[in-house]
């Protein structure tokens, strides 16, 4: 029959390459679907957004038979316990790396089972670093269309939110913006450090100002003036963003910015025209902060994750990686229930989908990239010198080479001294491949 045609060996070979084959009983996968549940105060049902497969699973119960089943499975158990990435043969579902993943059921029934002992485990597949160059192209394109597609929206949402009924109303929005754009500039100027970073960051800074000073002035203003206003908070957002240092500077100056910028918009100015363009600006803002360092975050780690440099400055381990996805999950959560507040506040204050979800997109889609190219990082380890060292002989003790020396120099913030001679008790950092 064509069915039985398509039924594989099963086989599963360890992380230290030994293979065993084995019966099976009745098999299975399972596949988590990530899904988002959104529900809204004036509106039945919810929305239910696909966010792509999370995990797939293998259980199986496998068999061994004959005079020595006892010693076949028992070979087999100490194979799951070792550490590291397996490979399994499923004799339906394909070959995948796999890691062994819950409880290891063993059952030797001695009475009616004689000949037969069984282990029931659950195979995880998981990606490993040959599957990451692609993933990270892939999503790399990925998250710069999302990037743009929330930018657009974002915009188009503050564009059709700002209004002016009278002078005051104009006063105060441009007040509003004065004093957001100095305290972006005051916090974002140390980011950029080349020439070209520089000179887009302070042509978009002067940009939104001489924008924000005819923002409501149809006749001085190039087509929709409220437009060109976001148009700029974005770019000078965006550009500190994939500036070449180390992520976790990024995170500490977007965190600081944003603290600002919610100290500002604390409280509301009275009148509803007022509170509407306050909390419309504090949206288009926050929004672009977050999204900016996210987008930028997630291109740098992947760049780095895919590249053989040995230059290892401003590199990002594992475990940098892992927390930057965790801050700048904390820093959207942050930012949305600043906004659920607000809007709370100020209910004739409507919050567009659009925009909305677009940032919820790029910001999942960004954590999703730095999560997978983490495990193409190099982990970080730190020691103790139990005696004096030189620099020159460490590195190659460390890294099998000295040409990570300037690393070293870089990752320990080394003193004059140091450099010349390393003393007893010095804690260095340095990074390793996983096995």
């Amino acid at each position: 029959m064509e069915w039985e045609n398509k039924i594989s060996e099963a086989r599963y070979t360890s992380p230290s390459e030994k293979t065993v084959t084995f019966l099976y009983g009745n098999v299975s996968k399972e596949t988590d679907l990530k899904t988002g549940l959104f529900t809204f105060p004036d509106k039945d049902g919810a929305m239910v957004q696909h966010q792509g497969a999370g995990a797939m699973s293998f259980p199986l119960t496998c068999i061994f038979n004959g005079s020595d089943c006892i010693e076949k499975a028992d070979r087999f158990e100490a194979m799951l316990f070792e550490k590291g990435i397996g490979e399994l043969q499923h004799p339906i579902y394909g070959i995948h790396k796999v890691v062994p993943h819950g409880k290891i059921k063993r059952i030797d029934d001695l009475i009616s089972g004689l000949h037969d002992s069984i282990v029931e485990v659950t195979f995880v597949k998981v990606i490993t670093d040959e599957n990451i160059p692609k993933l990270q192209k892939v999503e790399a394109d990925e998250i710069e269309k999302q990037y743009e597609d929330f930018a657009n929206a974002a915009c188009e949402d503050f564009a059709g939110g700002v209004t002016s009924k009278n002078i005051d109303d104009e006063l105060m929005q441009k007040s509003i913006l004065n004093t957001q754009t100095e305290n972006i500039k005051s916090e974002m100027e140390g980011l950029v450090s080349s020439k070209k970073e520089k000179a887009d960051f302070f042509i978009n800074l002067n940009e939104l100002k001489n924008a924000n000073n005819k923002i409501f002035d149809k006749e001085k203003s190039s087509g929709n003036g409220v437009l060109n206003v976001a148009r700029f908070v974005f770019g000078i957002m965006n550009i500190p963003s994939r500036a070449a240092v180390s992520v976790s500077e990024k995170i500490k100056k977007y965190n600081s910015t944003a603290r600002k910028l919610m100290v500002q918009f604390k409280n509301d100015p009275f009148g509803k025209t007022a509170a509407v363009n306050s909390i419309m600006t504090a949206r288009l803002s926050l929004g672009a902060l977050v999204g900016s360092l996210a987008a930028g975050a997630a291109l740098q780690i992947a760049e780095g994750a895919a590249s053989n440099k040995k230059d290892l400055n401003n590199l990002v381990s594992r475990s940098d990686a892992l927390n930057a996805a965790s801050e700048i999950e904390s820093l959207f959560w942050t930012i949305k229930k600043f906004d659920d507040e607000k809007v709370k506040t100020n209910k004739f204050v409507d919050k567009d989908a659009d925009s909305y979800f677009g940032l919820y997109n790029l910001i999942y889609k960004s954590i999703l990239l730095i999560i997978n190219s983490s495990f193409a990082l190099p982990m970080q380890r730190i020691i103790v010198l139990d005696r004096d060292r030189q620099l020159i002989e460490l590195s190659a003790e460390l890294y099998g080479s000295i040409d990570y020396v300037d690393s070293l120099i870089f990752d320990n913030k080394l003193t004059a001294d140091e450099i010349a001679l390393l003393p007893m008790g010095k804690e260095i950092t340095y990074y390793v491949k996983s096995a």
